[in-house]
């Protein structure tokens, strides 16, 4: 073992506490391990059970430097085509681990309360100053993961999610922290999601979105809008549950969820303005709008009042010029058209 490797290996199992830089900076030093990557496996697991040690630490310095060290030593761990997987810590395992952690930091951080508010400025109880410490790395361990790691999102980081949105429960007023929560929900999102890890997510989602904190569901509600959109192509046999997600939310008892869910409605009044858009002709893209509003004709009044507005100025104003507009329908499309407005004449 080369002497440079030895250095940072005493480093790891020093105890300093003199003072946080010091600490902070010790650990930096074994960050740059690195450089060597999955050459040193062994060192790899040392650090890792010593870093998973201070996960709490007092000092933000050093619990930052701890989840970027972590997260390199996870970012090594890949399953290879044989499905073995090499000998660095194993991410999934670790992410179990720390949910159990993660649930009772949570649970200690909205049971005690603050000891005093003077200001700007807020004390906490100890257990309740620890507790947050460790959400807030598991939060820096959960984005370091996305960019050190050298394979797609893990499995264990979609059991992490529901934790993703109970945590914004509990930071109600800290507008930056609810950012980054909100930041770090879209990783998942963003990341490309198999039809396994899909199944596994939709199911967290339904989960949280019955979750008894608002802010849990109102969460679980904006990050569906992210995930369909970034993987559309696969997210498509999932359409119903996703759907019905979406509908159940626009009647939550809270008002802010209510308003999440409704920007859904979006895509329907962009529909909507594609149709309005030529009020004397209809071009080629026209009718096919028009289907895919006839389909959601029946959802939720929120939905169903926006369609009808759309068919109805649609119908006032080709009125006059409907025998020359008609010939660019099907007669299915005509059928469809009829059944859905009361006059049934008017398209026939």
């Amino acid at each position: 073992m080369c002497r440079p490797i030895q250095f940072i290996c005493t480093l790891i199992d020093q105890q300093t506490s003199v003072s946080a830089f010091n600490e902070a900076s010790r650990w930096y030093l074994v960050q740059c391990l690195r450089v060597f990557q999955w050459r040193v496996p062994s060192i790899w697991h040392l650090i890792h059970e010593k870093a998973k040690e201070l996960l709490d630490h007092p000092s933000k310095w050093i619990r930052e430097r701890i989840a970027t060290v972590l997260s390199i030593s996870f970012g090594l761990n890949m399953t290879l085509f044989d499905g073995k997987s090499t000998r660095h810590p194993n991410a999934n395992q670790f992410i179990d681990m720390i949910r159990e952690r993660l649930h009772q930091a949570i649970e200690i951080y909205q049971k005690k309360p603050l000891i005093n508010i003077s200001g700007s400025n807020i004390e906490l109880d100890v257990e309740a100053r620890q507790a947050l410490n460790l959400i807030e790395t598991v939060i820096d361990i959960h984005s370091n993961l996305f960019i050190r790691s050298h394979q797609p999102i893990k499995e264990g980081i979609i059991r992490l999610f529901p934790y993703l949105c109970q945590i914004e429960s509990i930071v109600t007023n800290d507008d930056d922290f609810k950012k980054r929560l909100a930041f770090y929900r879209m990783h998942v999102g963003m990341a490309y999601l198999n039809a396994h890890l899909l199944e596994t997510l939709i199911q967290q989602l339904e989960h949280v979105c019955t979750a008894e904190k608002w802010h849990a569901r109102r969460g679980a509600i904006e990050f569906v809008q992210n995930m369909v959109f970034c993987n559309l192509f696969n997210v498509r046999c999932h359409a119903k549950r996703l759907h019905e997600l979406v509908f159940k939310s626009l009647f939550d008892e809270q008002l802010e969820v209510r308003l999440i869910a409704s920007k859904t409605l979006s895509g329907i009044l962009g529909l909507c303005s594609i149709v309005l858009s030529s009020p004397y002709n209809v071009p080629s893209y026209v009718p096919d709008a028009l289907m895919a509003l006839c389909k959601h004709s029946h959802d939720p009044h929120l939905i169903q009042k926006s369609i009808k507005e759309c068919m109805s100025e649609f119908r006032r104003t080709h009125y006059d010029s409907w025998h020359e507009h008609r010939t660019k329908f099907t007669d299915e499309q005509l059928e469809i058209l009829a059944d859905v407005l009361v006059s049934h004449g008017y398209y026939t």
